[in-house]
């Protein structure tokens, strides 16, 4: 429930830190996925926000967030396949949120007709004290 909350309030935040305005062309192209471009929203000490852009049948190669504790994965528009390592397929459509384990392998595929857009929020373990 936290999760959800956390990505709620990242949506709806008016805050000019909490905002990425703009599509695909704000994002660096993720190297090695042809269609894919990521942006940091946010990079706290607890967590970390990113809005990724996929392309019509762009693919997001198998990957993991080795960082993350938590993983909130939203689909804002479009639709996808995300593929989550051991587990079968699984269509997401714009509004639908996954909570993935932190660190898991996957891997998504947008299956329709516009860009996708994508928010995922990473929750970080704390930092050791010094």
């Amino acid at each position: 429930m936290r999760n959800v909350l956390l990505v709620a309030f990242v949506l709806c935040s008016t805050s000019a830190f909490g905002q990425a305005i703009g599509g695909p062309e704000k994002g660096r192209p993720v190297t090695g996925d042809p269609g894919i471009s990521s942006m940091v929203v946010m990079d706290r000490p607890d967590f970390r926000v990113l809005r990724d852009w996929a392309e019509p049948n762009a693919v997001r190669r198998m990957h993991n967030h080795a960082d993350a504790t938590y993983h909130v994965f939203t689909l804002v528009t479009g639709q996808l396949v995300l593929t989550i390592e051991g587990q079968p397929p699984v269509d997401v459509k714009a509004g639908d949120v996954v909570d993935l384990k932190g660190g898991v392998m996957h891997t998504f595929k947008n299956t329709g007709t516009v860009t996708a857009t994508i928010v995922e929020v990473f929750g970080k373990a704390p930092k050791a004290a010094q």
